[in-house]
C-alpha cells in the first residue's frame, strides 16, 4: 500500500514537473514574440523618421545646387543637426562631402594621372604617420599587369583584386598594409568615388591640400584654407594664382579641382530606448535629374551614445551595404 502511494507521489511529482517546464518554455516564448513585435515596432518607426530625413536632406541639396554656385564648409548642409527629440528617444543627421576628401579611384588607370596621385596619397599617409607603401600596394591593386593578382593568395581566404574603381572606401581593408587602425586613421580623409571627379578645394582639409603637389607643405595647406575664409574661393584660379604655385617650377600632381561638390554622405541616427539603428545614404546631385540615391547601410544595435553626443560617421565594419546603383 505505502509502495502504491509512493510511486503515485512520484507521478504526481512528475506531472508537476512537466508543467512547470511548459509553463517556462510558453513565458520564453512569450518574452521572445514580445521582444520581436518591439522591435519591428522600432524598427518601422525608426525607417519613416530616417526615410523623411533623407527626402529632406535631398530636397535641401537640390535648393543648394540651383541657387548656390560653390560648396564650402560654412553651408546649411555641412552643419550637424541635432540630436532632435522624438516622441520615445532622439534623430540626429550629419551630411559629409565625399569631394573635399582624397578620391581613393585618382590611383586607378581611368584617372589619367594616376602617378601624380600616387605621390599625392603618399604625401598623405606620411602626414598622418602611415606607411607610404600603401600608396604603391593600392597603385598595384587596380593595374591588371601589375601581377597583384598573385599577392593575396596566402591568405585564408584567399582573393584577387577586381581591378575596378573601388566603389566603397572600405575595400581599402583589403590590402595586406591596412588593418584596422590604419583604416580608421584614414577614413576621414579618403573616398571612393568615380575616377574623373574633382577634388573641392574649399572643403578639402589642409591634410588633403597637401596632396596637390610635392611643395605644399602643412602650413602653406593651412594657409589656402584662411585665404578661402568662410566664403570659399569663388574660382579655381583664386587657389592656382596663390603665389606657392606661380613660383613653382614643378607640375601639381593632382590638378582636377572644382569649388563643387555633387557626392555627399548622409549619417542619419535614431535612438529610442537601449536602441539605435543608423544609415548611411551615398547622395549624387545632377543638375538635370535631382538628387539621387546611390548606396545605403544600415547597422541595428544597443544604444550607447548619450544624448548630446556627436554621431559617429566614420568607419563602420558592422555595416552592411546595399548598393542601389554606383
Amino acid at each position: 500500500m505505502a509502495t502504491e502511494r509512493g510511486f503515485a507521489l512520484i507521478q504526481v511529482l512528475l506531472v508537476f514537473a512537466i508543467l512547470a517546464v511548459v509553463v517556462t518554455r510558453l513565458q520564453y516564448e512569450q518574452r521572445i514574440q514580445i521582444e520581436r513585435a518591439y522591435q519591428s515596432l522600432f524598427l518601422s518607426q525608426s525607417q519613416s523618421y530616417i526615410d523623411s530625413a533623407e527626402a529632406i536632406a535631398r530636397v535641401g541639396l537640390k535648393l543648394d545646387l540651383e541657387q548656390t554656385q560653390k560648396d564650402h564648409f560654412y553651408q546649411e548642409w555641412n552643419q550637424p543637426i541635432g540630436p532632435l527629440p522624438l516622441e520615445e528617444g532622439i534623430i540626429s543627421l550629419e551630411m559629409n562631402d565625399l569631394q573635399g576628401r582624397f578620391n581613393l579611384n585618382w590611383l586607378h588607370p581611368d584617372s589619367g594621372y594616376r602617378e601624380g596621385a600616387r605621390d599625392g596619397f603618399k604625401r598623405l599617409l606620411i602626414e598622418l604617420g602611415e606607411d607610404s607603401a600603401i600608396a604603391d600596394e593600392l597603385f598595384n591593386w587596380f593595374d591588371e599587369d601589375s601581377g597583384a593578382e598573385f599577392n593575396y593568395g596566402d591568405l585564408m581566404p584567399s582573393y584577387t583584386p577586381s581591378f575596378h574603381p573601388m566603389a566603397d572606401v572600405t575595400e581599402l581593408r583589403l590590402l595586406k598594409l591596412v588593418d584596422r587602425e590604419v583604416y580608421a586613421n584614414l577614413v576621414p580623409y579618403i573616398s571612393s568615388l568615380p575616377a574623373r571627379s574633382t577634388l573641392n578645394i574649399n572643403t578639402a582639409t589642409p591634410q588633403v591640400l597637401m596632396t596637390l603637389a610635392s611643395y605644399v607643405g602643412l602650413e602653406d595647406a593651412q594657409g589656402f584654407v584662411d585665404a578661402r575664409g568662410e566664403n570659399g574661393f569663388d574660382s579655381v584660379d583664386d587657389l592656382t594664382n596663390q603665389p606657392l604655385f606661380q613660383e613653382a617650377e614643378e607640375a601639381m600632381l593632382i590638378d582636377n579641382l572644382g569649388i563643387r561638390s555633387y557626392w555627399f554622405d548622409l549619417f542619419t541616427e535614431v535612438s529610442v530606448g537601449e536602441r539605435s539603428l543608423t544609415q548611411q545614404s551615398r547622395l549624387f546631385r545632377d543638375e538635370l535629374e535631382g538628387v539621387l540615391v546611390t548606396q545605403r547601410s544600415q547597422a541595428t544595435n544597443t544604444s550607447n551614445r548619450a544624448a548630446g553626443d556627436p554621431i559617429k560617421s566614420e568607419g563602420n565594419d558592422n555595416t552592411g551595404s546595399l548598393p542601389v546603383g554606383f
